[in-house]
């Protein structure tokens, strides 16, 4: 893939997310919101950790839903039905390069969020630097890829740029609800935290969760057991294979639904 055509579509991505200002809302506003929310659970128990610190890192997986999931969306739907799409396909630049450069931009934008975040938890909220920063990273990757095939497939689903913001709604209320980026799964009754670990977020959170405290938040409710790095590893296959079945059924989501040209066409 040549990779200065892929910075190209990027660096278009970027011009064109500032001129647009409910996306710039979308991707960096929101997050700023969510993040303002943890600061007053600070000192709280929750899940046998600091509430804000279990909020924190909850969030770190979930700005992945704004940065990748809803911003992607809205542009592939939105350059779709704008013939943009169809118009790049019929330059020099590859499909690849095309949806490349768009992933690009969001896992850039994404990747600020998720340093500026792990700053504000060490430095304002009593955090700590991740006992296991390669696990936390795995898991955010991970999740990025997720959410950006599931993008793809959910915009092909999208008739329009101004129902894009509607269409996704579904997908971020079910993560934010069922994923434990809010509170301790283990709150809910058991039959209902066994559904909750299909959720596309829930391994993400589990994996940062885990990698972050160097606990494991994937079998054990609180106290959480301390893991060492082998450890932690070996707790989050289930998560790690959540999340390759997930990336499985986007892919095959997105082959079916994912549109170059409008839906009227």
């Amino acid at each position: 893939m040549n990779l200065s055509a892929v910075l190209r579509v990027a660096r278009l991505d970027l011009t064109l997310l500032w001129r647009n200002r409910t996306a710039l809302f979308t991707v960096v506003g929101l997050p700023v919101l969510f993040a303002a929310m943890i600061v007053p659970m600070k000192g709280q128990d929750l899940g046998g950790v600091d509430g804000a610190l279990l909020q924190g890192t909850g969030h770190l997986g979930f700005f992945i839903v704004f940065a990748v999931f809803m911003h992607l969306t809205s542009v592939f739907t939105a350059r779709r039905e704008d013939r943009t799409l169809k118009r790049m396909r019929g330059t020099a630049l590859s499909d690849a390069q095309i949806i490349g450069g768009s992933v690009l931009t969001a896992a850039a934008m994404y990747a600020v969020q998720a340093l500026a975040l792990l700053v504000l938890l060490g430095a304002a909220l009593g955090g700590r630097f991740p006992a296991d920063p390669v696990l936390v990273l795995a898991g955010l990757a991970g999740g990025v890829a997720v959410f950006a095939v599931l993008a793809f497939a959910v915009s092909g689903l999208t008739p329009s740029a101004e129902l894009a913001q509607l269409t996704v709604l579904p997908v971020m209320f079910g993560c934010m609800i069922g994923s434990g980026a809010m509170f301790p799964l283990e709150e809910l009754p058991g039959w209902l935290q066994q559904a909750c670990r299909f959720v596309p977020l829930t391994p993400v959170v589990e994996i940062v969760r885990t990698g972050y405290f160097g606990q494991d938040f994937v079998h054990h409710g609180a106290p959480h057991p301390s893991t060492g790095i082998a450890a932690g590893w070996l707790a989050c296959v289930r998560p790690f294979l959540h999340l390759a079945l997930w990336g499985v059924v986007g892919r095959v989501l997105a082959a079916r639904w994912f549109r170059w040209e409008p839906r009227h066409a």
